[in-house]
Order: C-alpha cells, then structure tokens, then sequence
C-alpha cells in the first residue's frame, strides 16, 4: 500500500470499513459492485492486504461459503487499521523524511526504497496535487515541503496523530512525559481537561512545533494578536503563569511569544472539556473581535437543531462549535487526509446538512469568515457530526426510561429486562440498570416491579406492579404510558 491518497488505496480502506462495520455478508461479486470495481481487481486487494497485515492482527478471506471475510485481533478497530495502512504509504515515507530534513534528492529516496523512478514519480505527482489543495508543495531536489509555516504543521500533525498508535510515539528526540508534564500544567492553567487519546493529539502538535523552531522554521504572528495572548497570561487569578521553560529545555531552544500562543492555540486542534466557564469567559473577554465573530456564528448554527429536537444544553452546543472553529484562528486551508464517508444519511441528517451549509454561505464572504470558504465542506461534516450527538442524546432523553426490581433478585430481573427488550425499541425504552435499587434518580421515569414500594415514600417516579411472567395485561399498561408519550 504505497499511496494512501490514490483511487486504489482508498478502495483498500473502504472495502476495510465495509467488512469492519456491518454483519452482512458480501460475496466477491456483491462487494466487488459496492467498492465500484471489478472481481480481479478486489482479489488483488485482498492479497495487497494480506501482504500488509499480520493475521493476528488483520486478515481478509474468502471462507468455504464464498463470502468475504475480515478477522481482526484483540484491541483492534478500525482506526488502528487506518493507521497501519497509513504508516506503510509513500505518503507517509515521503513526509517523514521531509520533516527529518534529511537533504535527500528523490532519486536517491526511490534507490533506498527499492521503487523505480517511474513509480516515485507517479505517486509523487498525486501527492503534489494533494498537497496543493492546502497551499503546500512537495520539492524533490532535495526532499522538502514548503509553504505556510501553520499550514506544514498541521499536515504533520496529521500524519503523525492518524499513523498513531501504530506507530508509537514517533518524536525519539522529544520525551513524552516531558510534553505530557506541560500538558497537565496547561489543564490547570486554562481549567480544560484532555482525554487519555485527545491527550496524545496534543502533545504530538506541540512535538511537531517543538521540532521546527529546532530546524529554524519560525511561525509569527502580528502585535496584536501577541498582546490578546499575554492578556490571557496576566488575567489569570493568583499570579500563576505556565512554565515553558520545560519544553525549552529539551532542545535548548528559547520560544518566542508567537511559538508560545501558537502551542497553546494547538490544543484546539485536538479535543478538550472545559472544567469551568473561566476559560471561555476570558477568551470573550480579552479576544472580542475574534470570538464574537464565531459566538455569532456558533448560535446560529445551533439554533438550526431547534428544527429537529430541542437541545437539552444548547450553551454546551455553542462552545463545542467555537472551540472547532478556532481551529481555523490561523489556517487557511485545513489539510485534512482522506476519511471514509460516513453511512448512508438519513433525510434529518441531510436536511441538517444543507442548512449549516447554506447557513455557512451567508457568512463566508465577511471578512471576519474568510476561513469559511475554503474550509466548508470539512466544517459541514464535522458539524454535522458533532449536532448528531445531541439529537441522539436527545432522542435517548425522550425515550422512557424504565427501571426493573424483582424481590427474587437479579435473575428475576433480567428476565422481565430480556421480555421488554423482545417488545420494545431503544426508541421507545431504555432500560437503566443501576443497582443501587432505593436511590431517586432523575432520569428514572417508571419502575417495573413484581413487589410494591408502599413505603419509600422519596421514589418519585411512577410504578408499574408487573407479574412474573409479565401478563398480556401488564404489558398493555405500558402500552397505555407509551401512547401517552407518543
């Protein structure tokens, strides 16, 4: 696999997606005419796939039944086969040893890797044209791509936090638990939280930093963006500041206070929950004239859910969508590698989809949305993606929420759980399975139980005194609750 971003290659990950997602069954010909290619041409994916993969990790078969099989081993999803593939591209090879400055003409490259010069050349001319999508050129004479200094690291970003974990932490010269010491001191000092993974994806943005101030690649930033951030830096309470003397350390590099900004701007690029409104509120406060903007913005995309369901927590919503959007504070073009289209929309989905689109429009020709237009189709998935969660919380929230007690115990109750679950969708019910059994809970809307509760007086949801078996007449008391819910 030696092309991540050619036709061929991104067959290879779907023809993975496909047989990683679904419980159906694909026989050569069937997949064969969903992946838009011929029977011989998928054998020879197949085979390409089995050379890539160990079998204990991945392996793609045809069984005695004649159905195209996948195996994956233990703690293996899709993403770390995305990676795998990734990490084994020319794509990768070719950016790798662009960022180690190696000074090496392509020539020379292709003779190490065993590649004619045909080949290289093939692949390098739809890497170019990959690259030039996001302002960005690859020289072969000797390695290098060039072009705007934030748009180069977030293409290394991107190569590196995708070809992770495969690859392991791929920065030798740059201990983690240096980066991940810092990362901990910015949680306190900004009062966000990173996740175990989106901690990674972070410390791999400030290692690519890290690394080109080492090679001389300064990034820069006008006077009145340097003086936003050090309004931040002296309106934290109690004197505290963060030390970047850690990261210094380990090249020995001093980092200016545009390198500084721009690390701490990179943690937008991975995710982060904010412990409490300090954060968002000095941002309004000290950065009006970039914040407004997308606040603005923000509410009018999320007031476009109000035509769906009602959202629970729609400030919630509002930050989740600015703190994407500042991911474009500097960005032009976002250089984002190729991800597998999601599955079939539903007409929601859709009719959500060309309203943030359209809702994008209006905005992109002001000034303060430049970055709109040429970023848009990413900005509509990844919102997309992200208003989909609140309208299945949402519709979990709506459903009715049941809780099971048996005075036999456990048994007892999961039986009564397995006959509701036989007649009834998610959509209608979810069963909580909590077991702590006299504690009140707020989302509990009705108990199900074959014992009263005559004495807890502090149960505040609603009861249903079922047998065991459950009756045809105890299910048509739930009946009658549904239909008044419906």
């Amino acid at each position: 696999m030696k092309n991540l971003i050619v036709a061929s290659e991104y067959r290879k990950l779907r023809l993975l997606h496909t047989l990683f997602k679904t419980d159906q069954n694909y026989q050569k010909k069937e997949l064969a005419n969903l992946l838009q290619c011929s029977t011989r041409t998928l054998e020879t994916d197949i085979m390409s796939l089995q050379e890539l993969f160990n079998k204990e990790v991945a392996y793609v078969y045809e069984d005695d039944a004649k159905n195209i099989c996948l195996d994956v081993g233990e703690h293996v999803n899709f993403t770390y086969l995305y990676a795998i593939v990734l990490s084994n591209s020319y794509l990768y090879s070719l950016a790798t040893d662009a960022f180690e400055e190696k000074a090496i003409h392509l020539a020379e490259w292709a003779k190490e890797h065993f590649v004619s010069l045909p080949t290289i050349y093939r692949r390098v001319r739809k890497i170019d044209a990959y690259l030039a999508e996001s302002n960005l050129v690859l020289e072969t004479t000797p390695l290098a791509i060039k072009g705007p200094e934030v748009n180069i690291r977030f293409f290394y970003y991107q190569i590196y936090s995708k070809s992770y974990p495969y690859t392991e932490w791929p920065f030798p010269n740059i201990p983690y638990e240096i980066i991940d010491a810092f990362i901990s001191q910015a949680e306190a000092f900004y009062h966000v939280h990173f996740s175990l993974s989106s901690r990674i994806k972070y410390a791999i943005s400030i290692a690519v930093s890290l690394t080109r101030v080492k090679q001389a690649h300064a990034f820069t930033l006008p006077a009145k963006d340097i003086a936003i951030w050090t309004e931040i830096l002296h309106s934290q309470p109690e004197g505290r500041t963060l030390d970047y003397s850690i990261l210094e350390n380990i090249f020995g590099n001093k980092l200016s206070s545009c390198e500084r900004y721009f690390i701490a701007i990179t943690m937008f690029w991975s995710h982060f929950t904010h412990t409490n409104e300090w954060f968002l509120t000095i941002r309004a406060k000290t950065n009006p004239k970039a914040f407004l903007p997308k606040y603005k913005l923000a509410q009018e995309l999320v007031e476009l859910l109000s035509d769906y369901y009602p959202v629970d927590k729609p400030d919630l919503a509002v930050r989740e969508t600015i703190d994407f959007l500042a991911r474009f504070s500097f960005i032009d073009k976002a250089n984002i590698l190729p991800e597998i289209p999601p599955p079939k929309m539903s007409a929601e989905e859709i009719a959500l989809r060309d309203h943030i689109r359209n809702t994008l429009t209006k905005y992109e020709n002001h000034p303060d949305y430049r970055f709109i237009r040429p970023n848009r189709p990413l900005i509509v998935n990844r919102l997309v993606e992200i208003y989909k969660l609140f309208i299945i919380q949402k519709s979990d929230f709506d459903a009715l929420h049941v809780k099971i007690i048996s005075e036999n115990g456990y048994l007892w109750e999961e039986y009564l759980r397995g006959e509701i679950r036989k007649k009834y969708s998610q959509d209608q019910l979810v069963i909580c399975d909590e077991t702590e059994v006299h504690v009140p809970s707020p989302h509990i809307d009705l108990i199900i139980s074959d014992f009263p509760f005559y004495e807890q007086k502090n149960i505040e949801a609603d009861g249903l005194l079922w047998n065991i078996p459950p009756s045809s007449t105890d299910f048509a008391q739930l009946d009658m609750i549904l239909d008044r819910r419906a």
